[in-house]
C-alpha cells in the first residue's frame, strides 16, 4: 500500500508562502512518517492474527503444567497442635516431626494415675534373707575368682591339674547353695490387679500421646500449613499438605486435532519460563478430555476442551523449576501428511 500526498506543501516542499524554508524536507519525511506510524497501529490487530495463524500451521504447540505429587497430613486423634516446626516453602526429610501435638485430656488422665508404686520397705524377717543371699553371691563370686586364678596358673605350669578340679569343684557347690536358697524362698504371690491395670492403662496413654506428633511420610516440601498453634482439631482434619520432589509429573493440553502426536514415545520439548527448552517424551496415551484451567487459557481463545496427555522430562529438572502448577509450554515437531504422501 502507497501512501500519495498531493498538498500544495508536497508539490513545493521547499516554499511556504512564498519563503524559501530550509527545514522542509526533513519536516516533510517527519510528516510521511508519522502517517505510517499510523498505519502500522491501526493494521498491528490484524498483523498480529495473521502471524498467530501462520505460525500455528508451522509450529504445533499447546499449554502444559508441571504438577508435583503431593501427600495430604490429617491428624490421627483428636488433640490441641501445640507447636508447628515447619514453615511453607521449607524442605523437610523422611521422618521429620512436622507438627507437636497434644491432648489436655490424656494428660489428666495420666496425671491421675501417678507414678508406677515404689518398692515398700523390706521386713526384717525380709532383711535377712537378703544378706544371706548376698553372701552366698559373695562366696560363688571367690570360688569363680579362685578358679580363674588357677586355670591361668596351671596355663603357666604353676599349678596342677587337681588344683584346678577342687577349685571347680568349690564353684559348682556354690552354685547349688545358691539355687537351693531361691528354691526356698520361693513364695507363690497374688498379682495386684487393680496395679497391673493401672500401668497398661498409663503405658497405653504414653503411646498415644507420643503418636501425636506428625511427621513427613517421605523427602519433600512443605506446600501449605491449615492450622494454627493453640487450635484444637479432630480426628481426619486436613493439616498439612506436602509435594514429593522425587517423581515430576507433566500434563499437555492437546488439541483433539492433534491427536497423532499423544503416542508413547513422541518427542517433543518443553519451554520453560526463561525462554530455554527441555527434551521431553510423552508417556501415556490421552485417555480422557478436560477444560484447561484457566490460568493456561490462550489469549482470544474460546473455552474448549482437549487431550490431556501425560509426560516425562527427559534428564534432571533444575531446582529452580521445582514448582507446582507451573505453567508452560509444549513443542511438537511439525509432520507433514502431504511429504508422506508424496514420498510413498
Amino acid at each position: 500500500m502507497k501512501i500519495r500526498f498531493s498538498s500544495s506543501k508536497e508539490e513545493k516542499p521547499t516554499q511556504d508562502q512564498g519563503l524559501q524554508v530550509l527545514y522542509a524536507p526533513g519536516k516533510r519525511l517527519a510528516f510521511k512518517l508519522r502517517w505510517y506510524l499510523i498505519l502500522l497501529a491501526v493494521t498491528s490487530p490484524l498483523l498480529w492474527l495473521a502471524g498467530r495463524a501462520l505460525l500455528s500451521i508451522w509450529l504445533i504447540e499447546a499449554p502444559a503444567q508441571l504438577l508435583l505429587p503431593g501427600s495430604e497430613l490429617r491428624a490421627r486423634e483428636p488433640g490441641q497442635v501445640q507447636q508447628i516446626l515447619v514453615k511453607p516453602g521449607e524442605r523437610v526429610a523422611a521422618g521429620q516431626a512436622l507438627i507437636q501435638m497434644d491432648n489436655p485430656e490424656w494428660r489428666a488422665r495420666l496425671a491421675l494415675l501417678g507414678t508406677p508404686d515404689e518398692p515398700a520397705e523390706l521386713p526384717a524377717d525380709d532383711a535377712l534373707e537378703v544378706r544371706e543371699r548376698a553372701t552366698l553371691q559373695r562366696l560363688l563370686g571367690s570360688a569363680e575368682q579362685r578358679l580363674s586364678q588357677l586355670s591361668a596358673l596351671q596355663a603357666a605350669g604353676a599349678a596342677t591339674r587337681g588344683e584346678v578340679q577342687a577349685a571347680r569343684d568349690e564353684r559348682d557347690r556354690r552354685q547349688r547353695d545358691l539355687l537351693q536358697f531361691d528354691r526356698q524362698q520361693r513364695r507363690v504371690s497374688v498379682p495386684d490387679l487393680g496395679a497391673q491395670q493401672r500401668q497398661l492403662e498409663r503405658v497405653w496413654l504414653e503411646g498415644r500421646l507420643q503418636g501425636l506428633t506428625l511427621v513427613a511420610p517421605v523427602t519433600g516440601v512443605v506446600s501449605e500449613v491449615l492450622v494454627a498453634e493453640g487450635e484444637n482439631v479432630g480426628p481426619g482434619t486436613l493439616l498439612l499438605r506436602q509435594h514429593r520432589l522425587d517423581d515430576v509429573q507433566l500434563w499437555i493440553y492437546l488439541e483433539p486435532r492433534d491427536a497423532g502426536y499423544a503416542v508413547p514415545g513422541q518427542p517433543l520439548r518443553i519451554r520453560m519460563p526463561d525462554g530455554s527448552f527441555l527434551p521431553a517424551q510423552v508417556v501415556r496415551r490421552a485417555e480422557d478430555s478436560i477444560a484447561i484451567p484457566a490460568e493456561l487459557q490462550p489469549a482470544f481463545s474460546a473455552p474448549n476442551r482437549r487431550l490431556k496427555v501425560l509426560a516425562r522430562i527427559q534428564g534432571d529438572l533444575p531446582e529452580l523449576w521445582r514448582i507446582d502448577r507451573l505453567g508452560l509450554t509444549a513443542r511438537f515437531p511439525h509432520r507433514w501428511p502431504w511429504v508422506g504422501a508424496w514420498l510413498d
